[in-house]
């Protein structure tokens, strides 16, 4: 049975749907208003995936026929990658919640270089409850948004760049009716490094945010990417780790929202940690990545 939260911290509340878009807004202005958000606009991914992305835009914008194609190829790799792997690993849950059991009504973040490791996992074992996915709006977000998809995701388009917040504002109401949303709260770069739309969007709907940490074991580790993302292979093991829920009342100022990404961040590396642990490896195995 699908586990749902009873304290009346995750109730309604005297807030509804129609309140949403207005405390998103007033918290996308305190993010504005903090020194984490300046400093993210200045670093993001690295110079070989900003290269990609430009020769990627540059394709969509003149040469629509072949990123359409392009497009439904990739995805259909990648579909067929996860279902392999799906179908042949073996997970490893640890930490509050036992994946795919994860309460309705809540929120998962975690590090995007983590999410390959999940997707199979989701192959693997898909939760009753909708999951509601955010995927960039850029050209290389339409693979990976139709890959998501074919797998069963609600795929919601917004990236921190291009309409994040307002995809965050669509996202809210539906988990308020009780889905459940998946962010990387790391997404664009730089790694690592949360921003607030998790958080925010935890707050606004009095929702649980459970920070999720995956690891993959054997794994093709992607060094050249911003993310550092660890792909799993066909018959290894797979560790889902869901943290402790995080629970935050409104916030007042930049201050208090920064705690809270500061909390959320963390609580994600400790979960990628257990997820680790759970698989055998010890810190010195990352110690060089």
């Amino acid at each position: 049975m699908q586990p749902t939260h009873q304290s009346p911290v995750y109730g309604t509340g005297p807030n509804g749907p129609r309140d949403f878009a207005a405390d998103i807004a007033r918290l996308a202005t305190l993010h504005r208003q903090s020194k984490t958000a300046t400093s993210l606009h200045r670093i993001g991914r690295n110079r070989i995936t900003r290269m990609i992305d430009i020769a990627l835009e540059f394709i969509k914008r003149y040469l629509p026929p072949v990123h359409w194609v392009a497009v439904r190829i990739l995805a259909l790799l990648l579909y067929g990658y996860a279902r392999a792997v799906g179908a042949t690993a073996k997970l490893v849950m640890v930490g509050s919640y036992r994946w795919p059991d994860v309460p309705r009504g809540s929120v998962l973040a975690i590090w995007h270089g983590s999410a390959p490791a999940l997707l199979a996992a989701f192959a693997t074992r898909r939760p009753n409850t909708p999951l509601k996915l955010m995927v960039s709006r850029d050209s290389r977000g339409d693979c990976v948004a139709l890959f998501c998809r074919w797998l069963g995701f609600e795929v919601i388009r917004g990236d921190a760049k291009h309409g994040g917040w307002k995809a965050l504002i669509q996202i809210a109401s539906e988990v308020h009716d009780g889905a459940v949303a998946l962010i990387s709260p790391d997404g664009s770069g730089p790694p690592l490094v949360a921003r607030v739309g998790a958080v925010a969007l935890a707050s606004a709907i009095h929702a649980p945010l459970i920070p999720v940490g995956t690891d993959c074991r054997p794994s093709i580790f992607e060094r050249h990417k911003w993310d550092d993302a660890r792909n799993p292979l066909p018959y290894g093991r797979i560790a889902v780790a869901c943290g402790e829920p995080l629970t935050f009342p409104p916030f007042e100022d930049a201050a208090s929202l920064e705690r809270a990404r500061q909390q959320l961040q963390d609580a994600l590396g400790q979960a990628v940690g257990e997820a680790r642990s759970a698989l055998g490896f010890r810190k010195s195995d990352f110690q060089s990545s």
